[in-house]
């Protein structure tokens, strides 16, 4: 997993207890107006498919990209009432990257899709409903 800002190496994830502090750890710091990306690879092909994952205190987002995704789907909360055209800040090693704001999900719902990922040999989860909404750099970071 890449993103840690307080490393230059990837942190490799084994279980669902070293995956418990990895978040814990990454959800528990306020961003203000963003959150935090983490890159999940698979560790036996990494450049086969990436699970991208927004932290933000309680909450986060994903984004799947491989296989059949090419262009990559970003999750999609059915309970959300923000339109996918409004826009979550997240950035990944300094870099922004916007999701639809109708992607974040309860962080025990994101940790049981990283766990699918992990155990189905990046696979894509199905622990969140998926949306294929182009995202626009434009957008209010809300």
């Amino acid at each position: 997993m890449w993103g840690a800002e307080d490393s230059d190496e990837p942190l490799l994830i084994r279980t669902p207890e070293e995956l418990d502090v990895l978040l814990e750890r990454t959800g528990g710091v306020d961003h203000g107006d963003h959150g935090v990306l983490l890159e999940v690879l698979d560790a036996a092909s990494p450049y086969r498919v990436v699970l991208n994952v927004g932290i933000c205190l309680d909450r986060g987002a994903l984004r799947y990209a491989g296989g059949e995704h090419t262009d990559g789907v970003y999750s999609k909360n059915p309970d959300s009432t923000a339109p996918a055209s409004e826009v979550r800040l997240f950035y990944y090693m300094n870099n922004r990257r916007d999701f639809p704001a109708n992607s974040l999900y309860p962080i025990d719902v994101v940790r049981r899709a990283i766990l699918q990922f992990m155990e189905s040999d990046g696979g894509l989860p199905a622990a969140v409903e998926w949306q294929q909404e182009p995202v626009s750099s434009s957008g209010t970071g809300q």
